[in-house]
């Protein structure tokens, strides 16, 4: 009768953890599946502007992420890319896989770019070759990766220097035309008020009375009014 007792107690107890267990894993999924849902949120979100904009707004947004994740994606399968054939190519050509792949790594965490790639697993497998191993090998591979990196970040500040250089150049240039315009413009605003000026003033001098030309418009009018009188006494 005990041992009756006994054994439905213990099956008792044996399907109560089971259910327990089950129920725990229930929850457990249950919240993971929320968290997932809380996460992926953000899918749905929309733009602050959204509900201002008209539907060709909406969808030139909307090419406009597009376009962009699919230059991402471009950006990072071509680093990916190129950083895979380098482990490949340095492996097949005798280099440690693990050093092969302590060389991709490097690449792509110090932003070496699709082109840096190659010649980067070349200098890994020429230094195999020349017989350099272990930590050494390691610490070549590193040297050069930060080597590369720095000539990357001067090429781009060169290139950043060249482009404010044009630019400011430019603006010179413009600046410079734009003061010969109106140095042109005003010089020849003078030059026609000058002109005009004299004229006036030319015109004003004949007419004076005292002036040569105002005298001999004075005789020339006292001639001809003597010579009108002298005609009207002859027809008398």
């Amino acid at each position: 009768m005990k041992k009756k007792v006994l054994l439905s107690i213990l099956i008792a107890l044996v399907l109560l953890w089971n259910c327990g267990t089950v129920f725990t894993k229930d929850i457990g999924k249950g919240n993971q599946s929320k968290q997932a849902n809380n996460k992926e949120n953000w899918k749905t979100e929309l733009p602050p502007e959204w509900k201002g904009w008209d539907n060709a707004r909406r969808q030139q947004w909307e090419h406009g992420l597009n376009r962009a994740k699919n230059a991402v994606r471009k950006r990072t399968e071509a680093r990916l890319n190129a950083a895979l054939r380098t482990l490949e190519m340095a492996a097949r050509k005798g280099v440690p896989l693990g050093h092969a792949e302590q060389a991709a790594n490097a690449g792509l965490d110090n932003g070496l770019g699709p082109f840096d790639f190659e010649p980067f697993g070349k200098f890994v497998t020429e230094r195999v070759k020349a017989g350099v191993k272990g930590e050494v090998l390691a610490e070549a591979i590193h040297k050069e990766v930060q080597r590369r990196r720095q000539e990357r970040e001067r090429a781009r500040q060169q290139m950043k220097q060249g482009i404010k250089q044009r630019q400011e150049e430019h603006k010179r240039l413009r600046e410079k035309s734009k003061e010969k315009k109106e140095l042109g413009k005003s010089q020849k605003e003078r030059s026609f008020g000058r002109g005009a000026g004299e004229q006036e003033k030319g015109s004003t001098r004949r007419n004076r009375p005292d002036s040569r030309e105002g005298r001999d418009k004075s005789r020339t009018r006292e001639t001809n009014e003597r010579k009108g009188g002298a005609g009207r006494k002859s027809r008398r």
